[in-house]
């Protein structure tokens, strides 16, 4: 039985928990997901508190950063993410090899030497507690081993080095700002739920299993793109679970055609569709998890009303209407002290009058969301 493009989308919502939410809290919706790009902080929280359970929602969103349930470091791709405690260590021990690759041709360009100096000192200023990134590099100035005049990619280069090696990790924000600590000061022992051992074949099956059910229908080649891992290592693993029956292969069409796609056996035996009545707009940062975790078949957003959508500018993130994207918008500045957000929204098509009451209903969760930062 082949599945279409119009049902994986359906499924994909309903999965990424962008409709029915009903995680329990920030935590736990990062744990679900595994891993959440997020370099644009209080964009991705937002995206998160959405997935919550209603009466979830608004609670306090750095504290997760603040006491380490969720910390946040460079991971799968040479990019942020947000990662829970238990999982960051295996994921880095996965992921880091093929990220210091993709690292090694910026390295090579922009002429960098060895970060090990700069990684020794920052151990030692790190070891009497956390440090912001402006922090570090002072220090590093005073100490002689970053030059005044350095550019800001020399830091980025020795930090990204540390993270990947273990070395250092998101620490808790000072005034909203990001910090980092020792890695093993913030995250236990062991491999999570791989055990205290860490052992790549099995971790590779962790992967796909916990990536699949936050994403209902994905090709190994959307995993390969959401990993960073290799198409050979990945194939190896979904045999292993294909052959003890946890996923199925299903060949896609209408729109998926010459597509095979990898789900679980209990999203296989369910026909989700988009929902009769009033459109849904959905107010994305623009490395949502639903836009951010397939490659090859990420064209299920695609509105084919609507040209595909211009990503330069300032018009980063991504409005959906019923789950295709239809504009694209930009974050707010700053929050008006009373009233709702006017957004500045970038439409790829002309919306329809029940499609801007929709953006109208979702801009008001966004001041709401906003508001209560404030607030808390």
């Amino acid at each position: 039985m082949s599945v279409d493009a119009a049902r994986v989308l359906a499924a994909r919502l309903h999965a990424q928990r962008l409709r029915d939410p009903d995680l329990p809290e920030v935590a736990g919706a990062v744990r679900y997901l595994l891993a959440v790009q997020g370099q644009e902080l209080r964009p991705t929280l937002h995206g998160l508190d959405r997935r919550l359970a209603p009466a979830r929602r608004g609670g306090p969103d750095l504290a997760v950063l603040d006491d380490g349930r969720v910390l946040r470091t460079h991971v799968l791709r040479p990019t942020w993410h947000l990662v829970a405690r238990d999982d960051v260590r295996w994921l880095l021990e996965l992921t880091a090899p093929r990220v210091g690759r993709v690292m090694a041709s910026t390295e090579r360009s922009w002429g960098l030497g060895s970060p090990e100096p700069a990684i020794g000192a920052l151990l030692d200023l790190l070891a009497a507690g956390p440090r912001t990134r402006d922090d570090l590099a002072a220090a590093l100035v005073a100490r002689g081993v970053l030059a005044p005049d350095a550019p800001g990619i020399v830091l980025t280069h020795v930090l990204m080095h540390a993270e990947l090696r273990r070395l250092v990790v998101s620490g808790p924000p000072a005034d909203g700002r990001h910090t980092y600590a020792l890695f093993d000061d913030r995250v236990p022992p062991g491999y999570g739920p791989l055990g205290a051992t860490f052992d790549r074949p099995s971790a590779v099956l962790e992967l796909w299993r916990r990536y699949l059910p936050g994403r209902a229908y994905a090709t190994v080649k959307d995993l390969a793109q959401w990993s960073g891992l290799t198409l050979t290592e990945l194939r190896a693993g979904l045999a292993v679970l294909l052959d003890v029956g946890e996923v199925v292969e299903v060949p896609g069409a209408d729109g998926l055609d010459g597509l095979t796609l990898v789900t679980t056996s209990a999203v296989a035996g369910q026909d989700r569709r988009a929902a009769d009545g009033a459109p849904v707009a959905d107010l994305l940062c623009a490395y949502d998890e639903i836009v951010c975790s397939y490659g090859e078949s990420r064209h299920v957003l695609a509105d084919p009303r609507a040209p595909e959508p211009d990503r330069t500018g300032a018009f980063l993130h991504t409005l959906l209407l019923d789950g295709r994207r239809a504009a694209r918008w930009r974050w707010p500045a700053r929050l008006p002290d009373d009233g709702p957000l006017v957004l500045d929204v970038q439409w790829q098509r002309d919306p329809t009058p029940a499609e801007r009451v929709a953006l109208a209903d979702a801009t008001a969760d966004l001041t709401a969301h906003l508001r209560r930062r404030v607030a808390g």
